[in-house]
């Protein structure tokens, strides 16, 4: 099956046998996030821009954003951001909360980035995206990420997919925040990549960022920390193949 007319504009059909691959890795990542205690939920793909100005966001990644805009004149929705990242909906549905010292969720949703080419299943305009994400105390978020290196690894063993963690260096924060010095000297993305330095996998860490912009508490009073693992289910799906195809 080819990878359709649109492939070069980054939108990529899935075969049959491609999709199961892809439906594969996300059971895997369930029955992880079962395991963990973290229930499915679901949120909205389209975005506001006064949510996305909160976290910085088109300080941080302007060149990622897909805005929509109305076909028609005179609509109200206009200001309105397709998501880029699984997680977002998770801490803007939760503004002005509090939370559990350890608060598990899983979410997969269809995310949309600008880049400046792309290759099928590897890099895409549109895709998917599966994330575990964790809210509460920094100590907690910690031992979540350490075990979502674990799960990585597991479930890349159990596809074939040989790799390893590297460390990302994603411009999160504003220029100006200190916090991007800590994310140089601390790093808090690491990607798991495979065989041809193709990134199927990260874990990434927050910190207090989401609990401060989005005034998530905990029941002390303090900023929630954060942090997420996540899964780009095509990618997965040009990894497993190109092992097969070394078989």
């Amino acid at each position: 099956m080819s990878a359709g007319a649109g492939a070069g504009r980054g939108l990529t059909s899935l075969s049959a046998e491609q999709f199961a691959i892809a439906e594969a890795v996300d059971a895997q990542v369930l029955d992880w996030a079962a395991a963990m205690g973290a229930p499915a939920e679901r949120h909205a793909e389209l975005l506001t821009v006064e949510d996305l100005t909160r976290i910085d966001y088109f300080d941080s990644f302007p060149q990622l954003v897909h805005r929509v805009t109305p076909w028609l004149d005179g609509a109200e929705d206009d200001q309105l951001v397709l998501t880029s990242a699984a997680c977002y909906g998770a801490y803007f549905s939760r503004i002005g909360t509090t939370v559990e010292n350890r608060t598990l969720l899983t979410v997969r949703q269809t995310c949309r980035r600008r880049e400046v080419a792309y290759t099928p299943l590897r890099r895409q305009r549109e895709f998917q995206m599966r994330e575990v994400v964790m809210i509460g105390a920094q100590a907690e978020v910690q031992e979540f990420l350490d075990e979502g290196r674990k799960a990585i690894r597991a479930i890349a063993e159990s596809f074939g997919v040989a790799g390893d963690f590297e460390i990302a260096a994603d411009p999160f924060f504003r220029k100006d925040d200190e916090r991007l010095l800590h994310q140089k000297l601390f790093p808090t993305k690491q990607e798991f990549t495979d065989e041809t330095g193709l990134a199927v996998a990260s874990v990434n860490s927050h910190r207090n960022f989401f609990g401060e912009r989005c005034d998530i508490r905990l029941s002390d009073g303090t900023h929630a920390f954060t942090g997420c693992v996540a899964f780009g289910l095509e990618r997965w799906i040009d990894a497993r193949t190109r092992k097969e195809n070394q078989a």
